[in-house]
């Protein structure tokens, strides 16, 4: 597991919203451990992605913890959704896209000094760039770029790496999924940043 970053540029937090953040990270390890080691690597993918993309070191702080949390609402769900093995139905989709609200819900409760601007990120992390999203329906320039960010770095994981269900997808099949989802459900101009990203670092791919 990763170790859990301060974000930079910003004053330490307190002890107790130190250790809030830990108590979340070992939850969600015990709720679910493929959902903590995805989110671990989502955390990567992210941050190499912001670092691409010229972010600030705040925001890119911001952006690092939102990914390496952005599930953690995931702790809320019952097992029959969250460990259903196959498509959810209609009734269980519901369920599981409260996750970025409860999650947004848990990080504000750490305390720390940060905690609005990442668990912003957090609940954003399913919008959609034409507005198909949840749970706020915002599109374009609406979503935060941070979270517009983290929603390629999420797909993309999700696609490459073992599911309970079925096994990774190759790198260049993930990529020509997102690829249709430009204008849709992802931004077109940070997909290209993405691509650029991979062709420069062959191992990010995984």
């Amino acid at each position: 597991m990763l170790p859990i970053p301060e974000s930079p540029g910003l004053p330490l937090s307190p002890d107790h919203a130190t250790c809030g953040i830990a108590v979340l990270a070992a939850a969600l390890d015990e709720r679910d451990r493929y959902t903590d080691q995805h989110c671990d690597r989502v955390s990567q993918l992210a941050e190499a992605l912001g670092r691409h993309c010229g972010l600030s070191d705040t925001r890119l702080g911001h952006l690092v913890l939102a990914a390496r949390f952005h599930d953690v609402g995931k702790i809320g769900i019952r097992d029959d959704v969250l460990l259903h093995p196959g498509r959810l139905d209609e009734a269980r989709m519901e369920t599981m896209r409260s996750h970025p609200e409860r999650g947004a819900r848990l990080f504000t409760a750490t305390g720390r000094s940060d905690a609005a601007a990442v668990a912003k990120l957090i609940l954003h992390h399913h919008e959609a760039w034409d507005g198909s999203g949840y749970p706020h329906g915002l599109q374009r320039e609406e979503i935060p770029l941070e979270a517009r960010i983290l929603t390629i770095a999420d797909g993309y994981d999700a696609m490459t790496s073992v599911r309970p269900y079925r096994g990774p997808m190759r790198s260049e099949d993930a990529l020509a999924i997102l690829s249709r989802e430009q204008d849709r459900l992802i931004d077109r101009r940070l997909f290209g940043e993405f691509q650029g990203l991979l062709r420069e670092h062959a191992e990010i791919a995984g």
